[in-house]
């Protein structure tokens, strides 16, 4: 019998539509299907991310291979040659405003840095390959527009190029204020295909998001090391001594005397000392300091910013970041301390000196020794029994100041610290915040030695529980007692006194 209903054609298939039916019909791939979709899917993640997507940093790491090479067979050679023949006395140093004056954008400074791990990780166009970077310090509002900030250099007068800056970045402990202490960092990099590179004599900074600062207009000249360009070699010099600025009219002369007799009893060759405000009694100290050799005085005065509500502290994180890289670089010191003018680090053995313990104590992968601190209050009473009867300056801190707390604060906790300048990146007021890598800091131990305080007014940290300590006065005391009284003698002719300042609160009655 015929069938009513006619046959339909089978629709033709492509290979394709078979192959993945058949695919998906198959009860194995139907039970594990997503799982190897989604192996597949993470391995193909897994290529792009370490191998398309890592390019760059494959180009990086032959870059932080290549360096050290590279920076050993190019030779660095000055438009100027002249600029290192002359010892950098920090003479010429000041504050420049960067544009509009009213804008409070400030630079001071600017240093030649050959340590390759800065570089390493910033990026080049083929065929170059960085030797070394400048790095420039200011004062920039905290929330500056870091891209839009260059360095602009020149050589011998003449305008070279402009560079996007490669780091901008603000010194710590800015406490979120409207103006940091800024460090801007920009590479030099040379043609791989030449043997020489030309290094620059000058550097300004411009910001593009500001008309008045789109031309560089202040430049500063860069500091390099005079001789051992690259830090090829060991330091020329040991100890070098870093104060924060001087302000707010600072008069206590007889102090900043008996600071510097005591560290250059411990080593140091050179204080730098940052100048805002002083009394003249103080000029004529540091003039006469100055005079021989011993003493650096930057100038340090600038104004247009509220203290410690704008700007930290007369921009101290500029200061000691600056020190630092002035005495590292410019000096060739190994070792700066970060200390005040009542601030004495002390070695506790009875037969060392600061710098000798220094040398015996260190190895290359301390970048720094930090010292815990102990208060001598002047609320506790002096004692005078051991002046010398022809003593013109009677209150020496070391030698009338006997009492001090006895439980040392922790590290970091108004501590003071000694840095090898070549492993440090970052300088705070308390420890080292950046340094180069592999390297750590040395917390000196009590037994080992200690940062005397000698403060005028009191914390309250422990100011009850004290103890008597002479170490000081016993081993220095008849030297500083007469080299003290001597400069007073020689920078005071009239007196022989050193004032100790006119708002001091101990008086002569207290004898």
């Amino acid at each position: 019998m015929a069938r009513d209903t006619p046959y339909s054609p089978i629709k033709a298939r492509s290979k394709s539509v078979i192959f993945v039916y058949t695919l998906f019909s198959n009860r194995f791939i139907r039970k594990y299907g997503i799982l190897a979709l989604f192996l597949f899917l993470s391995l193909g993640m897994l290529y792009y991310r370490r191998v398309l997507f890592n390019c760059d940093n494959l180009q990086q790491k032959y870059i932080h291979q290549t360096l050290p090479l590279y920076q050993r067979s190019v030779s660095l050679v000055f438009a100027n040659e002249s600029i290192l023949e002359v010892d950098d006395t920090g003479q010429h140093d000041r504050w420049l405003p960067i544009g509009d004056v009213d804008k409070r954008f400030k630079l001071y400074s600017a240093y030649f840095d050959p340590r390759l791990e800065v570089v390493e990780s910033y990026k080049v166009p083929n065929g170059f390959l960085p030797f070394g970077s400048i790095r420039i310090f200011a004062i920039l509002p905290l929330k500056v527009k870091k891209e839009d900030i260059f360095c602009n250099f020149r050589s011998d007068n003449n305008y070279v190029a402009q560079y996007r800056a490669d780091e901008v970045e603000p010194v710590h402990e800015h406490w979120n204020m409207e103006f940091a202490a800024t460090y801007v960092i920009c590479k030099l990099a040379g043609n791989t295909t030449k043997r020489e590179a030309r290094l620059p004599d000058e550097v300004a900074l411009s910001y593009h998001d500001e008309p008045s600062m789109q031309e560089a207009s202040s430049f500063v000249r860069i500091k390099y090391p005079s001789k051992d360009r690259l830090f090829r070699s060991a330091p020329t010099r040991s100890l070098a001594v870093c104060v924060g600025p001087l302000h707010h009219n600072f008069p206590y002369a007889l102090r900043m005397v008996e600071f510097f007799e005591y560290y250059k009893m411990n080593g140091a060759e050179r204080f730098y000392v940052y100048n805002k405000s002083a009394t003249p009694e103080v000029d004529s100290v540091l003039r006469h300091y100055q005079a021989t050799g011993l003493v650096q005085v930057l100038d340090w005065h600038f104004d247009g910013y509220k203290f410690e509500n704008e700007l930290r502290y007369e921009g101290i994180f500029v200061a000691l970041n600056e020190c630092f890289y002035r005495a590292t670089v410019a000096g060739g010191f190994r070792y700066t301390a970060i200390v005040d003018f009542d601030e004495l680090l002390f070695p506790a053995d009875d037969n060392e000196t600061l710098l000798e313990y220094l040398q015996a104590t260190d190895r290359y992968d301390v970048h720094s020794f930090n010292f815990q601190g102990v208060f001598f209050y002047d609320i506790y009473a002096p004692d005078y029994s051991h002046v010398p009867p022809r003593a013109n300056n009677t209150y020496l801190y070391t030698q009338v100041r006997n009492v001090r707390t006895k439980n040392p604060l922790l590290h970091h906790n108004r501590s003071k610290y000694v840095m090898k300048g070549r492993n440090v990146l970052e300088a705070g007021n308390h420890f080292v915040w950046k340094a180069v890598r592999d390297t750590h800091e040395y917390a000196v131990p009590e037994s080992e030695g200690l940062l005397m305080h000698y403060r005028d007014g009191s914390l309250g940290y422990d100011f009850e529980n004290v103890v008597l300590d002479t170490r000081i006065k016993e081993r220095f005391g008849k030297q500083l007692w007469r080299v003290v009284n001597e400069r007073c003698a020689s920078i005071f002719p009239e007196t022989g006194v050193c004032p100790l300042g006119e708002n001091y609160n101990i008086t002569e009655s207290s004898q």
